[in-house]
């Protein structure tokens, strides 16, 4: 068993990313961020990292993750959005019922790659 399906599987994670997104588009500190990006597009690529992420398979995740994000880090990405974007997602899983320990291993992974989205 793997934290992805504990959670529910695709459907959870389907549900979750567009909860998330939605929260996240309605974030006015976020808008710099996602001011030329395919939202649509957007929430597949997550929904695929995070079934990854959940699945025990996301190699060179840290990796991917600093190239993905480094023209954000030219428009100011810092610390605080990136724990902007963990509350947004904490409060999304417990929207859906996700259980506390299994947000925590969630967050535990995001929080992993902090370094990595930074730049750092």
């Amino acid at each position: 068993m793997t934290l992805y399906s504990d959670i529910g599987g695709e459907p959870a994670v389907n549900a979750a990313v567009d909860i998330f997104y939605n929260k996240v588009t309605q974030t006015n500190s976020l808008d710099p961020f996602f001011v030329d990006t395919d939202v649509t597009r957007q929430r597949g690529k997550m929904k695929k990292f995070l079934t990854l992420l959940m699945s025990g398979v996301a190699e060179h995740s840290d990796v991917y993750m600093r190239n993905s994000h480094a023209h954000l880090i030219e428009r100011g990405l810092d610390d605080n959005h990136f724990n902007t974007v963990g509350q947004l997602l904490k409060e999304t899983l417990e929207e859906l019922h996700v259980p506390g320990d299994f947000i925590g291993q969630i967050l535990g992974a995001v929080e992993s790659l902090r370094d990595p989205v930074l730049g750092r």
